[in-house]
């Protein structure tokens, strides 16, 4: 990550560190009367909640269960999801007042991002296939334990396919960031990546990386270019006046930036409108 240039989190946080935290918000989820236990399990009752389903816009069909849920005929309807599971044999477990057991799939994020960032916050990120089940739990449980909670902006992401195909490693239908990097340079990945819109699918091909890579070479090539012809007036104190002209096209390209990273990070444009 280092080689591509991305910020590190400022928070790696592990569900093991947080169990309290779960406990906490599923016993609120509780008293607000949207779930249930049955026998060491608890579940959120997806009735109780009227505004279930509006992120992903689905709707609920009462005789199929979603995805990663099992059915359980002890549950008051197929789509309840599970919030704490009673223990199994061989299963790592924690103490909790509905017995021993572990966090449910989409309790462990809700407790960590309220916990890290308080029950507001601007950006949510993932790939395009958690909307449903786990980002539409997420908002289900994090509002029926604080109805103020909210995320100002969902943003999901498209896969990378390779050839048109999507990536398996059952079928060695893939590669990994050091594959590329070893061959190409870094920023020749980026760019490759961020010339599709990040909602959308991006298809690898020898081809688009072998293209990105000659405009990132373009790129870095032109920033020398400037940097000789520059350096010598700097060294000697003479100052450059620049046109007009020159002041407002870079101004144009500076708004033009701002506008299209304003419209839900529409980077094609940018780089197609400057390199």
């Amino acid at each position: 990550m280092d080689e591509l240039q991305c910020l590190p989190p400022t928070r790696e946080p592990r569900v093991t560190e947080h169990i309290e935290h779960v406990i906490e918000l599923i016993t609120k989820i509780m008293e607000n009367g949207h779930a249930y236990a049955i026998e060491g399990d608890v579940y959120f009752s997806v009735e109780s909640f009227p505004e279930y389903l509006q992120l992903s816009g689905r709707i609920l069909d009462q005789n199929r269960a979603g995805e990663r849920v099992a059915m359980d005929t002890r549950k008051r309807n197929p789509a309840d999801f599970a919030l704490w599971k009673s223990a199994k044999e061989g299963e790592p477990f924690w103490e909790s007042p509905w017995g021993p057991g572990r966090p449910g799939w989409h309790i462990e994020c809700s407790a960590m991002s309220a916990h890290y960032l308080g029950h507001v916050f601007d950006i949510h990120g993932g790939g395009k296939d958690l909307i449903f089940p786990h980002h539409e739990n997420e908002v289900a449980q994090s509002r029926a334990a604080y109805p103020e909670s909210e995320v100002k902006c969902w943003m999901h992401n498209g896969f990378v396919n390779k050839d048109d195909q999507k990536m398996s490693k059952s079928e060695n239908n893939f590669f990994t960031i050091r594959d590329i990097i070893s061959l190409y340079h870094p920023m020749a990945l980026r760019f490759f990546l961020i010339h599709t819109h990040y909602r959308s699918d991006v298809n690898h091909s020898d081809k688009g990386i072998e293209n990105a890579s000659q405009r990132v070479y373009y790129i870095y090539q032109t920033l020398y270019d400037c940097e000789e012809v520059l350096s010598k007036y700097r060294q000697e104190g003479i100052s450059i006046p620049v046109p007009d002209k020159k002041h407002i096209l870079v101004e144009q390209h500076h708004l033009h930036f701002l506008e299209y990273m304003s419209d839900d990070r529409k980077t094609t444009k940018v780089l197609d409108e400057n390199c």
